[in-house]
Parts: structure tokens; C-alpha cells; sequence
């Protein structure tokens, strides 16, 4: 519990104290976009190593996305999630259901059912829902409870690919994806949602015209929020002559003048979260061609350094980058805005702004190790996190 916030206390004889001279200490980072793996896929990540990379990351609230094997789609699978993660005691989890079914795109889940366990956000992520009058309908069927779709927006018919379709995907003489894959289910999704009252969050949102779509005056009775990755705000197209299949992911990387015009967007004010979009893969999984890897990096442990790195580097205030890992998405899954205040529960990070190091899977919790982060200096380290009580400090947990 936080007892008071001001300067001149004086602490017990009893009480840790850690020297912050010159280090930020904020509300623990919230990170709605996270793939955990379990069940089904723990040889690329579990719920112990994701959280474990979460907190190091300064991430103590995760949204659990439900592309596991069987899927989220019931209140059984949401039940063994929180108690997966109650058995760690580490970072809180929202788990963020199917909308349909075995995420089959054809039947909707139960929202009311799911809801009445404590969930307000749904998703089919790893795939767009389809079937248009089904998204309508799962619109207005979470508007009676303020809840939220998470939309993959893909027209997988354009997206056969691996990497986007530009200069690098013919130097490497593989498929492209175009970029009318995102941006023209971007405009069916705008359609759609200015057809209901409910709340549609578009994630991993990779061009700037994907944005400019979903604020678009036309639409702008339609109740939509996104989200941007730090991969694509930091990361071209570029990367993949360097880092291979590591570097591929869905969306993919798009041209140099997009991530700039795309940082830029997020620097203006128009997104409304940052998500990391964790997607662990094991290293068999991303190694071989383009065609057959795995899409997906990383992504808990380099959320915060990356992402101050690129909007810092464009002069945006520190308050509004840590409010787009913060309240903007603590907002859009419908939890309390974190803060640090007096009464409330110790949820904080310290953070040392200054520090520099090498990011290496040595240094590294998650079971997995496709990034193209590795053996890149960071600037900017979570030194300690609290969730009640200690729970992390200098690259150690602290026991139960």
C-alpha cells in the first residue's frame, strides 16, 4: 500500500530504502497486446516465463491474447489462465477472450458468459473476424457492458505473403504483402463500427493510412481506438537484410518513409496505445526461409527502452509516451486508470532513464528468443517493480 506521496517522510527503522537520485518511478506499464503461448505452445513461452519478462520489462498488467491451443473461447479457459498466473505471483493478467468459437470465425462466443467471470475485451487476434454481420453484432453485443473487440484488421486474400511487398521483398525475391491487406479492412471496420454503438479497437495498426482511415471525419461517430507495436515505429522494411526471419512479423515492416510518417502520427497524438504484440516463437519455429518461418518477435522486455528511444527522439513529453503504456490502455480493456497516490496499492517501476546496456538472451526471461533486438545497445532499465510488495530488483525476483 502506498502511504503518502511527498517529500520530508520519514521511514520506518524497518524499511528498504533505494536511492532514486536522478531514475523516473511511474505507474507499472500496461501492455494489452501479449501472446503467452499456454496451452499448447509452452516450448516457445509459458505464463511463468511471459510474466517473468513482463515485470522485468516494467509490465505489470497484461491482456493475454487467446491463440492458444485449445483456445480462450470459454469461462474454463479464462478460470486456468488467472489461476496460472495467481500461481506465479507475479504480473496481473486480463485475459482477452475469443469472439468466436475456437476462433473459427463462425460462431460467436458467449459474451454475457464470459463477461459474468470478469472480461469486457474479446478478440479472434492471429485473424480477423470475417464475417462482417458477425462483427456487427459482437459490436453492439459488448456495448451493453462497455466492453471492447480487439480487430486483427488483415484481408487474408491479399496477405499471402511474408514480408512487405516493396524494394526488399524482390531483393529477396519472396511474396510481398501489400499494404491494401491492412488498410482495406481497416475502412471495412470503420464501416462497420459506425454502424453500432460499441467500442472496436484496431491493434497493431502499420501505416499511416491505416490511420488516417480510422480518424477519418467520416467516421468519426464510430466508437474506435488504436494501437501501434515499437517494432514498427523503430524498425523498416531494411531490417530484414539484416536480421532475417527474425525481423519478420504480421503486420510486416513496412518502408522507411512509413515508420517515420507512422512515429509521427503517434508523436501527433493520434493513437491512443503502444502494445508490444509479444508473439514468442521457439527458435525452430523462425529459423529456414522466409516462406515457411514464423510471423512474430518479442517484445515485453524491449517495450518501454524502444519506445522512448523513437518518440523521445522526436521531442514528444515523457507523460504522454508513459500514458500510452499506461491509461490509454488500461482505458481501452476497461481497468482503472493506474496512479500513484496515496491509499492505493504499490504499483510502480523504478526506472533508471541513464542506464545503457546490451540487450542479450542472456539478459533475457522470456523462453524465446526471436527478436531483432539481441546485441543492441538500450538505453533505460526497470530497476525495481512493485505489486503490493517488491517483486523485482537489478535483474532478480524476489521470493514469496
Amino acid at each position: 500500500m502506498i502511504e503518502a506521496v511527498q517529500s520530508g517522510l520519514h521511514p520506518q527503522l524497518d524499511a528498504i530504502e533505494i536511492d532514486g537520485t536522478g531514475k523516473w518511478i511511474f505507474p507499472g506499464l500496461v501492455d494489452m497486446h501479449v501472446h503467452l503461448r499456454e496451452p499448447g505452445g509452452e516450448e516457445s513461452e509459458t505464463v511463468e516465463t511471459g510474466l517473468k519478462a513482463a515485470i522485468a520489462g516494467g509490465i505489470t498488467t497484461v491482456g493475454v491474447m487467446p491463440n492458444t491451443s485449445p483456445p480462450m473461447d470459454s469461462p474454463e479457459s479464462v478460470l486456468n489462465l488467472r489461476q496460472a498466473a495467481a500461481r506465479c505471483g507475479l504480473a496481473n493478467v486480463v485475459p482477452v477472450p475469443c469472439v468466436t468459437r475456437g476462433r473459427s470465425g463462425r460462431e460467436p462466443v458467449n459474451f454475457l458468459e464470459l463477461h459474468e467471470t470478469g472480461v469486457s475485451a474479446f478478440t479472434d487476434d492471429g485473424d480477423p473476424v470475417h464475417d462482417s454481420g458477425l462483427l456487427l453484432d459482437a459490436l453492439d453485443a459488448v456495448y451493453g457492458f462497455d466492453g471492447v473487440i480487439i480487430e486483427h484488421p488483415e484481408v487474408t486474400d491479399l496477405a499471402g505473403g511474408s514480408v512487405n511487398r516493396g524494394a526488399v521483398s524482390m531483393k529477396l525475391g519472396v511474396r510481398g504483402i501489400p499494404g491494401a491487406a491492412e488498410t482495406a479492412d481497416v475502412a471495412r471496420c470503420m464501416e462497420i463500427a459506425s454502424n453500432s454503438k460499441g467500442h472496436l479497437h484496431l491493434t497493431h495498426l502499420s501505416l499511416p493510412r491505416s490511420i488516417e482511415l480510422a480518424r477519418a471525419e467520416c467516421f468519426h461517430s464510430a466508437h474506435v481506438t488504436i494501437d501501434v507495436t515499437p517494432h514498427h515505429i523503430a524498425l523498416c522494411e531494411d531490417a530484414l537484410m539484416e536480421h532475417g526471419t527474425m525481423a519478420k512479423m504480421n503486420p510486416p515492416l513496412r518502408s522507411s518513409r512509413q515508420r517515420k510518417n507512422l512515429a509521427e502520427m503517434v508523436k501527433s497524438g493520434m493513437v491512443d496505445a503502444i502494445a508490444s504484440d509479444h508473439a514468442p516463437h521457439a527458435l525452430h519455429k523462425k529459423e529456414g526461409s522466409f516462406e515457411d518461418a514464423a510471423f512474430g518477435i518479442i517484445g515485453l522486455e524491449t517495450l518501454l527502452p524502444i519506445t522512448l528511444e523513437i518518440l523521445i527522439g522526436l521531442q514528444m513529453p515523457v507523460a504522454r509516451i508513459l500514458h500510452l503504456l499506461t491509461g490509454g490502455p488500461a482505458r481501452i480493456l476497461g481497468l482503472p486508470v493506474p496512479g500513484l497516490t496515496a491509499g492505493r496499492k504499490a504499483d510502480c517501476v523504478l526506472f533508471d532513464p541513464e542506464a545503457e546496456y546490451l540487450f542479450s538472451e542472456k539478459g533475457s526471461f522470456s523462453k524465446s528468443v526471436n527478436t531483432p533486438f539481441f546485441e543492441q545497445k538500450l538505453k533505460g532499465r526497470v530497476e525495481a517493480v512493485w505489486m503490493g510488495r517488491l517483486v523485482y530488483r537489478d535483474g532478480e525476483f524476489a521470493r514469496t
